[in-house]
């Protein structure tokens, strides 16, 4: 189990595709992801009413179960995951941090059922300074469900190691030079969508 700690910017298409430009500039693109993001809620709507968010996610031959619940911090999300080689359709039975969950919550895994679902495309920048390392990630999101497909554009700093006044610091100046085109934003992915496709 880890905290994540990261500050996110919510933005429009066309000053994500600029500001993404202009960082480049000053920071080195270190790789670009392709992501499938599977959420999964239980049939009653438990873990959106506990704020638990369920995922299952496939990169680079990979599959993660990832669960993560929030924090009194806003910035800040209790995290913990497993990686499994391959593509998995759906979540393994054996995952023992979803048994975890589920003993938790006093549900079995039938009453576990598909969500949302988001399609991101990620290019990660790195800020490495003597005493932080940083993560940039621009997120090209596109988030199904209710039938409809919704883009999100997300500017993710994310602290990797170091010291985290340095991340606000950056994230403060990131703000103030980008001003009215970026929004910070605390709300997670998963509730972000979730808005939108009950509307």
């Amino acid at each position: 189990m880890s905290i994540e700690t990261e500050v996110k910017f919510r933005t429009e298409q066309a000053a994500w595709q600029q500001i993404k430009e202009e960082f480049g500039h000053t920071y080195q693109l270190d790789h670009i992801e392709e992501q499938t993001n599977q959420y999964y809620n239980t049939t009653d709507g438990e873990l959106d009413r506990l704020k638990i968010g369920l995922r299952l996610r496939q990169v680079k031959g990979r599959s993660i179960v990832n669960i993560k619940r929030d924090t009194k911090e806003s910035h800040k999300r209790v995290e913990i995951e497993e990686t499994y080689e391959g593509t998995l359709d759906t979540l393994p039975k054996d995952s023992p941090i979803l048994n975890d969950l589920l003993q938790e919550i006093d549900r079995t895994y039938e009453e576990v059922v598909p969500h949302v679902a988001m399609r991101t495309k990620r290019y990660v920048y790195l800020i490495e300074e003597q005493t932080v390392k940083i993560e940039v990630c621009f997120d090209e999101v596109l988030i199904t469900g209710n039938g409809r497909d919704y883009p999100l554009y997300e500017i993710e700093f994310e602290l990797v190691s170091g010291e985290e006044n340095r991340l606000l610091q950056l994230t403060d100046a990131f703000r103030v030079q980008h001003g009215s085109r970026v929004e910070q934003s605390s709300v997670s992915k998963l509730a972000y969508a979730l808005h939108l496709v009950r509307e």
